[in-house]
């Protein structure tokens, strides 16, 4: 029981729900192609659907502090899952209808897998390693990426895209269960009597309370945009305007989220050598900012050129969570990282709400993936100013 209570294994497991929860994330996104005939909608559609599973994340996040300390991380994590796999079962047996609810249950699900993350990591990483300890949670992210891109669309070609959604809800629901283990360890500290509403004010009362943690919150919500966007359309704008296979779009997508988390711990390292979080944080935004911006240029270039935008790309607009993460928990007050973690993230969230919205509004507007992708890397830009304004805090 020891080693459930351990760094690693802690690590371990909160990497794996985050890549969990991801995945589920990115399973309409990913086959969009495949499924949006089936619901009556176009693929383009993905963005409204991506909005729904964030604003629900947002509203949770901001209701987290009270959820840990009531029924404590684990339990909070077994929910999230379990809430991940109610909505998969939604997803195929109710159509349009239940894709839009299943969104929503993600989402509130989603919300309480970073804070009860960061509430036990917080406790157990060493000061002098916190920042890559957070990117290697944060790794997660690109992980459960990397896997609907790769798995999703061959599963898909040969059950059918219904058969791709059991399969990860089935997954889902044994991790759930799984995550029992950890509550003895993690939940020992709970108050089982403490009235959630008690704590709904947390994260906003730290974002408030706490220098710093405001400007990293907007900064969090224009790099999210940027990032959540880019993992929601890839697949689509590779298949619909670069004439790419379903298949190979998917490995591209599955490409770059895997860098995205080999990146995440070259900016943790970078940030720990630094001693310098913020410093870090812009760099990872021009970065951003560069490649959006070649991407309406990118659409006569050879096939292994795209190929590498799209590793830069995943390497900086899906690279800076972790570094952000371990800020917020540096910036936080003593025993309040997971408020800290839920108001940051509750604001994360309702900017990607606006991002792909915003983008798939762009595409309708301006007919072209690409070219909506070189406007919207004015997000990420002004995340670079809001951040360099915080270096040395």
């Amino acid at each position: 029981m020891r080693a459930a209570g351990g760094l690693a294994a802690a690590l371990f497991a909160t990497t794996a729900a985050q890549a969990l929860a991801t995945l589920t994330v990115f399973v309409l996104p990913v086959l969009a192609p495949l499924a949006a005939r089936d619901l009556g909608a176009a693929p383009h559609w993905v963005g409204w659907q991506v909005a729904c599973i964030y604003l629900a994340a947002s509203a949770t996040s901001f209701l987290s502090a009270g959820a840990l300390r009531r029924l404590g991380p684990a339990r909070c994590t077994q929910i999230a899952l379990a809430a991940a796999a109610a909505a998969c079962g939604m997803m195929v047996g109710l159509g349009l209808a239940g894709a839009v609810l299943g969104s929503f249950l993600i989402g509130l699900g989603y919300g309480l897998t970073n804070p009860a993350a960061s509430q036990v990591l917080a406790r157990l990483a060493p000061t002098a390693r916190r920042n890559m300890v957070f990117a290697v949670k944060q790794t997660g992210v690109p992980i459960g990426g990397a896997l609907a891109g790769l798995v999703l669309p061959s599963l898909a070609l040969g059950l059918g895209w219904r058969g791709a959604v059991i399969g990860v809800g089935v997954v889902l629901g044994v991790a759930a269960l799984g995550f029992g283990v950890f509550r003895p360890a993690w939940d020992a500290g709970r108050e089982p009597g403490f009235p959630l509403r008690a704590g709904s004010g947390g994260g906003l009362a730290a974002l408030r309370s706490q220098p710093g943690l405001g400007g990293l919150a907007v900064t969090s919500a224009l790099y999210s945009s940027f990032q959540l966007a880019l993992g929601a359309y890839t697949v689509t704008m590779l298949v619909e305007e670069f004439g790419w296979g379903a298949v190979a779009a998917g490995l591209v997508a599955a490409l770059t989220q895997a860098i995205g988390a080999a990146a995440r711990l070259f900016w943790g390292m970078v940030a720990d050598a630094w001693r310098d979080g913020m410093r870090t944080l812009a760099l990872i935004g021009v970065v951003s900012v560069a490649g959006g911006v070649a991407l309406p240029w990118a659409l006569g270039w050879p096939e292994a050129a795209v190929i590498g935008l799209f590793c830069l790309l995943g390497a900086s607009a899906a690279g800076w969570n972790g570094v952000l993460m371990a800020e917020s928990a540096r910036l936080a007050a003593p025993g309040k990282v997971g408020d800290a973690a839920g108001g940051v993230l509750a604001v994360a969230f309702a900017g990607v709400v606006v991002g792909p919205s915003l983008f798939g509004a762009v595409v309708a507007a301006v007919g072209s993936y690409a070219l909506a992708f070189g406007l919207l890397a004015g997000l990420p830009a002004v995340g670079v100013v809001v951040v360099w304004r915080m270096v040395g805090r």
